[in-house]
């Protein structure tokens, strides 16, 4: 058996295989499909085996919730295995978040036996029949970028490889695999284990014309400005973009992002408002950005605007429809790039002091009214102390440290909540699958146990992130995660979208809050984090707030053990 001596059964070939490939979790929501994998860790102490640290997860989507937060804390993507058909059936949201937030992950579950009777691993309970289903697959077919059914032992090795090798080519994303449970018993005594080694691609490098032709509309611009959403990488990408827009004075506006794109301190900084940027804009450049306006809001850009696209997926080809013009487009990374786009412009523009400076001077002047807003906003903020989410996003930057990990799924408004490090702020993918933020804030503090990681979520994302699993993980885990719920008693998404769609309409006149969006009455949510050993505090008024987070930082510093604040909102 190549490379795994001590294999005896497939499915320590799939977990060694895993192993081997740099997976260090996997995320588990077992049942009765997993029998040869309870065996496997079983025999770790007489096989000498390396497989990865098994995560017992009480609920399918806290289990993806933990493994892709861990993918975006490390870059590396983890498995998650659960039961069948109703496992998978539980991980289709997850599976939805992962897809359009282009982060890898393996989804493996087990599949109903095939075999009624005479092969180890055959149906021995009534259920076997039951969850059995035509096509088990189909349920996430349109979301994975590859799917398998394992068929034989000696494919463990090459089908594992396969799958990580699709997941993290770009764009990156999830894959699917199912494991029958007479494969995952099937003994390899005798059997030659196929193996394989892919590497997988980068990301596409520029095509040389395409930026020819974009460092020409950037030097010919009179204001120039990026949107984007999701460029933000390591450290050295951000720095590395920030070298580039202020040296060729280029605006950038971080719209709707989901994770630090530009240091807000940056001179060329434009806010998270595209549309004063979109007025002025002459060449608008979309960096990996789905949604970079709202045409049916009057957004966008002036009809003479250059447009050009970039990305490594910039037509996100996935998405049924999606119609915003281009002028230019280019397949690629930011990190792929910055290089040869910097040597371009120099080429062109570098010898016009002039020209940069009046272009600097003019994105300047727009930064600097957009700074003195937010400024005006902090103020009148801190003078009405009402306990609103703009309170809440105030008092949090007041006490939380630059270096902290900010997971949002909610409340947290960036032009209160400054950033200027990578990887410490990550909002909802864009499909908003509910309860991703809490699973996501877990999967990131076992990833990084020395880093404070924070979750900022609402009543009704918390409860869709199924807390009393999420606490028992915490604790199980020892991670100390600090949960903070905006308590409004109500959808306000809900509410938002019928006064949007019916701004004069009955629901708009009978008042808040309207029909179907009323969550009241509200639990003690603080309750969920005491029952596993956690902090966990109420908070209404609006001057205990800062105290409040100071002694939930401190459980979470000092105590090392989760924590909780509940704080009721209007």
């Amino acid at each position: 058996m190549s490379g795994l001596p001590n294999v005896q059964t497939a499915a320590e070939a799939f977990l060694a295989a895993l192993a081997r490939h740099g997976v260090e979790r996997l995320y588990v929501n077992a049942g009765t499909d997993f029998a040869s994998i309870v065996e496997a860790y079983a025999r770790r102490e007489q096989s000498r085996l390396d497989f990865p640290v098994p995560v017992v997860c009480l609920h399918e989507n806290l289990a993806m919730g933990m493994a892709h937060g861990y993918a975006l804390a490390t870059g590396r993507p983890q498995a998650v295995m659960v039961h069948v058909s109703v496992g998978t059936a539980n991980c289709v949201c997850g599976i939805l978040n992962a897809a359009r937030d282009q982060v890898p992950l393996l989804l493996a579950a087990g599949r109903t036996p095939l075999y009624e009777q005479g092969r180890r691993g055959a149906r021995n309970a009534n259920i076997h029949w039951a969850q059995e289903m035509f096509d088990q697959a189909g349920m996430v077919r349109e979301l994975v970028k590859w799917d398998y059914e394992l068929r034989d032992a000696a494919q463990a090795q090459i089908v594992v490889d396969r799958a990580l090798a699709i997941a993290r080519a770009a764009p990156q994303g999830p894959v699917y695999l199912t494991l029958p449970r007479e494969v995952l018993a099937q003994e390899l005594s005798g059997i030659a284990m196929l193996e394989s080694a892919s590497v997988p691609p980068r990301a596409a490098a520029p095509d040389p014309a395409a930026v020819e032709q974009l460092a020409e509309l950037v030097a010919t611009a009179e204001f120039p400005v990026i949107i984007t959403s999701a460029s933000g990488g390591s450290q050295e990408t951000l720095q590395s973009f920030g070298e580039l827009v202020s040296r060729f004075g280029v605006g950038v506006v971080e719209y709707r992002a989901r994770r630090v794109c530009l240091p807000a301190s940056h001179p060329m900084h434009l806010g998270t408002d595209n549309r004063p940027a979109l007025e002025r804009a002459d060449l608008v450049i979309v960096l990996e950005s789905d949604v970079p306006w709202m045409p049916a809001n009057g957004e966008g850009p002036r009809p003479e605007a250059r447009i050009v696209h970039v990305g490594v997926d910039p037509l996100f080809a996935r998405y049924p429809i999606r119609s915003f013009r281009s002028d230019l487009t280019l397949a690629t990374s930011l990190a792929a790039l910055l290089p040869p786009l910097a040597a371009a412009l120099e080429r062109r523009i570098a010898s016009d002091a002039r020209r940069l400076e009046e272009r600097a001077r003019r994105i300047g002047e727009l930064c600097a009214a957009r700074r003195k807003q937010a400024g005006a906003r902090r103020g009148q903020i801190a003078s009405e102390r009402r306990m609103t989410r703009a309170w809440l996003s105030h008092c949090l930057s007041e006490v939380v440290p630059q270096d902290a990990v900010l997971v949002n799924e909610y409340w947290i408004d960036r032009e209160l909540v400054d950033r200027e490090l990578a990887e410490t702020y990550f909002a909802t993918p864009p499909a908003g699958g509910l309860g991703w933020g809490l699973p996501v804030a877990l999967g990131m503090s076992q990833a990084a146990r020395d880093r404070l990681v924070i979750a900022a979520v609402g009543d009704g994302s918390y409860v869709f992130a199924n807390p009393a699993a999420c606490h028992q993980a915490a604790a199980a885990s020892g991670l100390p995660v600090l949960t903070i719920i905006c308590n409004n008693r109500q959808w306000a998404a809900v509410e938002w979208a019928a006064l949007g769609v019916y701004p004069q309409g009955h629901a708009a006149r009978a008042g808040t809050p309207v029909p179907l969006s009323s969550l009241a009455p509200a639990p003690e949510f603080e309750r969920y984090a005491e029952a596993s050993g956690g902090y966990g505090e109420r908070v209404t008024e609006p001057a205990e707030l800062p105290h409040a987070l100071r002694r939930a930082l401190d459980a979470v510093r000092n105590e090392r053990r989760q924590a909780l604040l509940n704080v009721v909102c209007e």
